[in-house]
This record gives structure tokens, sequence and C-alpha cells, in this order.
């Protein structure tokens, strides 16, 4: 094959054209996904630079991390400071996946990115969820490094939000204003304290980081899985597909929670578990989703004249169904995410995650216990980003969908 197909959400078809096939061996075939050329020379393995990126990544992320697990030992941190666990290898490696894979053709191919965010703009309430998912992955990723962890201050204990107030007799060291016997907010904590003294707007963002850990590692294992289990079964049909979907079958009649609940008995609780149990359980859906358009895509004009000018099974997939299913398996994926957030955070809510980690599921129900309703901020943060996020994450997956449809 001339060239290098690089296939990521925007790597969709334009509108479709006449289709034609040169009688010569290796002549030129105008498709709808692209001029290609089919040449003895198109079925080698070439490895793309994006492709090459990812392995070497995939390399030093696990050489370090083995380094890390039978070098150093296990009370001695990998860095001075810092000593990252496996969910912290995992994620590392999901960012540069999302870098490779979104980012850089993002950047690569502007036209084409602004016209995905011309169609999202159509509708307001995508344009918002848009901005605050942005803000959301920025807050994640970066907010524990710039503002650190929430340390106790029994002297800043109990202080209520900025915009709110609750009696003086139940803090003991007001920060803010005093008045007629109210203890009103300062700017100084502008989401509250709990009654450790921790700021709550440091609870909040460390919450954030697990929330996009999660989003961030799931995809990472979805998105591979249902789009080779899907292109397989739909491509090639037959046996493969019957195997494949019946395997789909019986995999979805297994709550992938009922799995975890056996797991946490084996291993202990933790968030490395949570996304690895549904990351690997939760990708059936996507797949069937996938399958169903590879099964239309099949027949198409383009893939019966690029096989018979020549092209392989695998140059077909690569080149012209991968590409045409692309956003449909993003599409999909964004819209299990909220899902993936909101398992995360009611299995922590239930004690069934790491009780040390800053989950909002385990914030909201520690404020929910013998502080609510007298200090109802201690909840209420993280309960509203919880919502707000997933609602964000379904309705911007609306709108992408509408956008990356090549038919609208």
């Amino acid at each position: 094959m001339t060239g290098e197909s690089d296939v990521t959400y925007m790597d969709l078809p334009e509108v479709a054209g006449d289709v034609t096939a040169s009688d010569e061996p290796g002549g030129s075939v105008p498709l709808a996904s692209g001029d290609a050329e089919w040449d003895e020379a198109s079925s080698g393995l070439r490895l793309r630079p994006r492709t090459a990126a990812l392995a070497a990544l995939a390399l030093v992320t696990g050489s370090v991390a083995a380094y890390d697990y039978a070098v150093v030992p296990p009370e001695t941190p990998l860095v001075a400071g810092y000593d990252p666990s496996g969910i912290d290898w995992l994620f590392g490696l999901s960012l540069g996946v999302f870098a490779l894979y979104v980012l850089v053709p993002a950047v690569r191919r502007p036209d084409r990115t602004r016209a995905v965010l011309a169609d999202v703009r159509r509708s307001r309430a995508a344009t918002a969820s848009l901005a605050y998912l942005a803000a959301f992955f920025l807050v994640g990723l970066f907010g524990p490094f710039v503002l650190g962890p929430p340390s106790p201050g029994l002297l800043a204990a109990e202080q209520p939000p900025v915009f709110g107030s609750v009696s003086n007799l139940i803090v003991g060291n007001c920060l803010g204003e005093v008045a007629a016997g109210r203890c009103h907010g300062t700017m100084r904590y502008p989401f509250g304290t709990d009654p450790f003294g921790k700021d709550m707007l440091l609870v909040t963002v460390q919450g954030a980081r697990v929330a996009l850990v999660v989003a961030l590692v799931s995809s990472t294992i979805i998105v591979p899985i249902a789009a080779a289990v899907g292109v397989t079964a739909g491509y090639f049909g037959g046996r493969a597909d019957a195997l494949l979907m019946r395997y789909v079958d019986i995999q979805q009649t297994v709550p992938a929670v009922v799995v975890y609940f056996i797991a946490i008995f084996l291993y202990g609780r933790s968030l490395f578990l949570i996304v690895l149990v549904f990351g690997l359980l939760g990708w059936g859906g996507v797949a069937r989703i996938v399958r169903s358009e590879v099964v239309s895509l099949r027949t198409e004009r383009y893939v019966t004249a690029a096989k018979s000018a020549g092209a392989s099974d695998l140059d077909v997939i690569r080149r012209h169904v991968l590409p045409n299913v692309a956003g449909t398996v993003v599409v999909s994926t964004a819209q299990q995410i909220p899902y993936l957030i909101v398992v995360e955070a009611s299995l922590s809510f239930m004690k069934l995650n790491a009780i040390e980690l800053p989950s909002w599921g385990e914030t909201i129900r520690w404020g929910m216990g013998d502080y609510f309703p007298l200090m109802w901020w201690i909840s209420t943060w993280p309960l509203l980003c919880l919502v707000v996020t997933a609602t964000a994450f379904g309705v911007f997956g609306d709108a992408l969908r509408d956008a990356l449809d090549p038919q609208t």
C-alpha cells in the first residue's frame, strides 16, 4: 500500500464518490474513503510512526514498572517522594495512547477537527459538555500536582463554603465573617472544610483524578478489544462471527460486578482491579455495534473494488474498514464511560474499593454519615461533580455521534 493509514477517530470517510478499478494490475482505485494504489507490495506490513511510538512507550513503561517491582525494595520509592502503583503505570500508558491517537490526529488534521467541533457547537448543551470535559481532564490530570494533597488542620475544621453559613456553635474557630450567630465561609476555603480541616476543594480534585483514571484506563482496554472482535466477526462472518458473538453472549450473562466481588476476596480491593475487571468485561456491547457496522460495510462498492484490485483482507480492514468504524467505536466508548465512573463511585460508596482512595463515592458516603445535614457541603461537592461528569459524557457522546456520522 502506498502511503500510511493511521486509524483514529478523525479518520472518517468523506462523501463517497464513484468507484472505478483499473484493468491493469496495480492500477489506481478511487475509493470512498480515499484514493489508494494497490500493488504487489501492498501486502507487506510496515511499522507506522505512531505504532512504533506506541510500542516504544509500552516497552519503556513495562520495563520501568518491572524494574520497580523486581529490583526496588517495596518500602523504597522509585523516585524521591513518589512510588507509582500498578494503576499509575496503566494511567501513564493510557495518556500516551490518548495523545497518539486523539490529540496528535486532531492537530495534524485541523480542518477535520474544526468541522467536528463546528457540528458539536450547534448544540449549546454539547458545547457546555465539551467545555466541562476539557476542564475535567485538565483538573484531573494536573490538579493534584498543582494543588497538592489535602492535609488536615484542626484550626480550619468545619468551615462552610464561601457562599454558605453554619451556626457558630458548630464551628470551633470561624475563619470567615460571624454575623447573627452564624459563621460564613471564606475564599480561603471556597468549598469549605471537613471535620478534620481538609480543604474540600482539594478533596474534590483528588476525586476527579480517580474518575479520570477510570475513564482513560477503561477506554484504553475496551477500544482495542471491541474493535478487534467486532471487525473480525463482521468482516469474515461464518464460524468466526458465530464463535465470537457466542462468546460475547456468554460474557454478558456474567455481570462484571460479580466477578469483581470474587476478585476482591482473592486480591483485595483496589482501583486497579476495578478498571481491569470492568475493562475486560465491558467491551461486549461496543463489539456488537462495531460488528453490525462492518457487516454492512463489507458489501460496499469500494471494499469490493479494493479486493478486485488485489488488496488483501488485512489491507482492506486497515485501510477502509477500521477508518469507517472508528467513529462508532469512539462514540460507543464515550457513552459507556459515565457507567464506569458511576460504578466506581458506587463501589466506593459501599466500601468495596480501597478505603484510602479519595474517590467521589467514598467522600459522598463519609459526608452523608454523622455529619449530614449539618455539614452538607462535604457530600454535596463530589455528588454534584459525579452527576455533572456523567451527564456531560452522555451529552457529548450523543453530539459526537451526530458529528462523526458520515450520512449526516
